[in-house]
C-alpha cells in the first residue's frame, strides 16, 4: 500500500509541476487590431439598427420621457413593423470621431435634445442611465441620478453627452428629491472601440458593442487642476478632444497640472482674473451678458459664495511678451518681481 501511495504522490507531483509550467508559459492573446475590429463592429451595429425598432410615437409624445418609456424591440424575420414605431436606422444620427488613429462611427437617437446647457467632453454630468448589450442583456443601470466625470468614463460618453442639453428647470420636492423638467433624453449605440474594447467587465464580454439609454439633468464645467483654465480648453490645437497635452513634459497633462509651462509660477498667477459678483444669479448673468469679451478672454462658470452672493470671473489669457503664446504656456516668460 505504501508503494502504491508513493507512486500516486509522484504522479500528482509531476502533474502539478507540468500544470504550473504551462500556466507560467501561457501568453495572453494580444488585443485585436482596432481598425479591423471597427469594421466588424460597424457591420454589427448597422445590422442591429436595421433590425430593431422603437416606440417612436409614444415616447416622442412625452414632455419628459424616462428610460423605461423608450422601448427597443427586435423585428424578427417575417414580422411587419408595428404601427407607431420606427426602425432605429431611420431615426439615428451617425457621428464620427478619431481615437488612437482609428476612425469610429457611432449613433445617437435623440428623443429630447434638452433645454438647458450642453456639457463639454471633459465636464461632469448628472444622469439616469441604463446600459445593455445588443442582445438586450442589461449590465448596469441607475436608480437615482448619478454624477460622472466624462474624462474618466468610456470614450463614447464624452462624445455623445455634448450633443444634448441639461434640464431647463428643476423643483426641490418636500421629500428631498428633485424633479427635473426639459432634460435631454435619448440613446447611444457604441462600437466596442468607444467602449471597453478588449477588456471584459461583469456582464460585458470583450469586443462588445454597447447601448445606453440616458437622461441628462445637470452639468458642471470641470477645472481639474483648479488653475482657472477649464479642462476643455487644455487640449491640443489639432484635436478638440485631446487632453493628453503636456507642455512642460513633466509627465502630468496640462488639465491636471497647476503649472502648465513648468516655469515655477502657477498657471493661475500667469493669467488675469477679474471677478464679477451680484446678489442674484439672474443679476450676475445680466452683467455677464452685457460684457464684451476680447478674443483672449472668457468667462468662468458662475459659483455661489459663502455669503449667498454669486460670482464669476472674466479670465484674460495675457501674452506680455507678445510672442503669440499666453504667459501660462510660455516658459520663456518670467513674471516680474514686485
Amino acid at each position: 500500500m505504501n508503494y502504491k501511495y508513493s507512486i500516486l504522490f509522484i504522479c500528482l507531483l509531476i502533474l502539478t509541476v507540468v500544470s504550473c509550467e504551462k500556466d507560467e508559459n501561457t501568453v495572453a492573446a494580444p488585443p485585436n487590431d482596432r481598425g479591423e475590429q471597427q469594421v466588424i463592429d460597424s457591420i454589427s451595429l448597422k445590422s442591429y439598427l436595421s433590425t430593431h425598432y422603437y416606440n417612436s410615437v409614444a415616447v416622442n409624445s412625452l414632455a419628459n420621457p424616462r428610460l423605461e418609456d423608450l422601448v427597443i424591440t427586435e423585428l424578427l424575420d417575417g414580422e411587419t413593423l408595428p404601427i407607431n414605431t420606427t426602425l432605429l436606422i431611420d431615426d439615428v444620427e451617425q457621428h464620427s470621431t478619431t481615437l488612437l488613429e482609428v476612425d469610429y462611427k457611432y449613433y445617437i437617437l435623440k428623443i429630447k435634445p434638452g433645454e438647458g446647457e450642453s456639457p463639454n467632453f471633459s465636464d461632469s454630468v448628472r444622469v439616469n442611465y441604463s446600459g445593455s448589450l445588443t442582445n438586450g442583456s442589461v449590465f448596469d443601470s441607475s436608480t437615482t441620478p448619478v454624477v460622472f466625470d466624462l474624462v474618466y468614463v468610456i470614450t463614447g460618453w464624452s462624445r455623445v453627452m455634448p450633443e444634448f442639453k441639461t434640464s431647463g428647470s428643476y423643483v426641490s420636492n418636500p421629500d428631498g428629491s428633485v424633479s427635473f423638467d426639459g432634460y435631454g433624453m435619448g440613446a447611444m449605440f457604441l462600437p466596442s472601440g468607444l467602449g471597453y474594447f478588449s477588456t471584459s467587465k461583469t456582464g460585458i464580454p470583450s469586443y462588445s458593442n454597447l447601448v445606453f439609454k440616458f437622461e441628462i439633468m445637470q452639468m458642471e464645467i470641470n477645472d481639474h487642476d483648479s488653475d482657472n483654465i477649464p479642462s476643455y480648453m487644455e487640449v491640443s490645437e489639432s484635436n478638440e478632444f485631446d487632453l493628453l497635452v503636456d507642455t512642460d513634459e513633466n509627465k502630468v497633462f496640462n488639465f491636471n497640472d497647476s503649472d502648465d509651462d513648468g516655469d515655477g509660477t502657477a498657471t493661475s498667477d500667469e493669467i488675469q482674473i477679474e471677478p464679477r459678483t451680484n446678489e442674484t444669479e439672474q443679476g450676475l448673468q445680466a452683467i455677464l451678458d452685457a460684457t464684451i469679451l476680447l478674443s483672449n478672454q472668457f468667462i468662468s462658470p458662475i459659483s455661489t459664495l459663502a455669503d449667498g452672493t454669486f460670482s464669476a470671473n472674466i479670465i484674460t489669457l495675457v501674452d506680455d511678451n507678445e510672442n503669440g503664446i499666453p504667459n501660462y504656456l510660455d516658459d520663456t516668460y518670467t513674471v516680474p518681481v514686485p
